[in-house]
């Protein structure tokens, strides 16, 4: 092969790779499922600790840590204090890959409404990034007196347009 000709080959190949801008051949994040663990009303320690979520009533979720879930629910469970989710495995590949999910908490008609902002909410919409492989914990506690809505209310986990959980809750 003369250096005329390799040196073509070399820019024909170097072209070839510059057509694929940013595409890595590491395989991207895939959930294949979600698999609820256990589910229901709990008990958690409060961090103190915020995150701003501009998608719920009251503009923030808060985290806990610790939770527990009740082997029954409350008598009443509309009341402050009051908590309930999913604990949930994500499967998928490859395993310890970051994965954003959104979580929908659908809240029953009229829905609730922040005495702060006037705006009434049927759904509360944040996001949260997880690992493939984890077990992680989703829930909603009343904080404040106004949002409680008596009726069911339903989680949903999404991913992208792919609904990956569904649970509700009656809250009576």
């Amino acid at each position: 092969m003369n250096l005329k000709m390799a040196a073509s080959l070399f820019i024909a190949s170097a072209i070839l790779l510059l057509s694929f801008p940013g595409r890595t051949f590491a395989q991207e994040p895939r959930i294949d499922r979600l698999e609820v663990v256990q589910s229901g009303f709990m008990t958690a320690r409060k961090t103190g600790r915020t995150v701003e979520a501009p998608g719920t009533a009251t503009g923030y979720t808060v985290i806990a840590a610790d939770p527990e879930f009740l082997a029954e629910a409350p008598a009443d469970t509309a009341r402050v204090g009051t908590l309930f989710g999913a604990r949930f495995r994500v499967d998928g590949q490859p395993p310890g890959a970051n994965v954003t999910l959104r979580t929908v908490w659908k809240v029953p008609a009229p829905g609730i409404t922040n005495p702060k902002t006037g705006n009434t909410y049927r759904e509360n919409v944040s996001e949260v990034v997880v690992k493939i492989g984890e077990v992680r914990t989703r829930a909603y506690g009343f904080e404040e007196a106004w949002e409680i809505a008596r009726g069911t209310w339903t989680f949903e986990l999404w991913q992208g347009d792919r609904k990956l959980l569904e649970q509700s809750f009656t809250i009576q």
